[in-house]
């Protein structure tokens, strides 16, 4: 018969045992989370109750894919515009400081389309949506 002692190492043997599976549950589980939401982001999975699982999911990649946007402006903002000349122009200039050339700001000539998925403004041209990476073809491209 077993000691009180060595019945309580056992116990706690099959306790660590059970906690390391776990993680190794939870980590399998991720992976496969990550896995079928790829596959729904791709249009390779539908299925209502796992889209209705995403959804939150999408509008998280939603405000990251936004926030990222604005960090990238931002930084291009703080790096200023350059002139012909090479000179560095602050956003504020209107003339180059340097060869008084008046400053004109680069314009955006995209036409943008709104995502119907996770309603990110895209580049008509594109492919796939750069937010959510849904196929475009399955979006309405008229729709502003």
């Amino acid at each position: 018969m077993a000691t009180r002692q060595e019945i309580m190492r056992e116990i706690d043997n099959l306790n660590k045992t059970i906690e390391d599976t776990n993680l190794r549950k939870e980590e399998a589980l991720l992976n496969l989370g990550i896995l079928v939401y790829q596959k729904v982001r791709e249009g390779l999975l539908e299925n209502d109750e796992i889209d209705r699982i995403c959804e939150p999911i999408i509008g998280f990649d939603h405000v990251i894919y936004d926030s990222k946007v604005k960090i990238h402006n931002h930084k291009k903002q703080l790096e200023g515009i350059k002139c012909s000349c090479g000179a560095n122009l602050n956003p504020e200039d209107r003339f180059c400081g340097t060869c008084g050339k008046k400053v004109e700001l680069p314009v955006d000539n995209i036409e943008y389309i709104t995502c119907e998925r996770c309603l990110s403004d895209i580049d008509r041209t594109s492919t796939f949506c750069p937010c959510c990476g849904i196929k475009l073809f399955k979006l309405d491209l008229n729709k502003k």
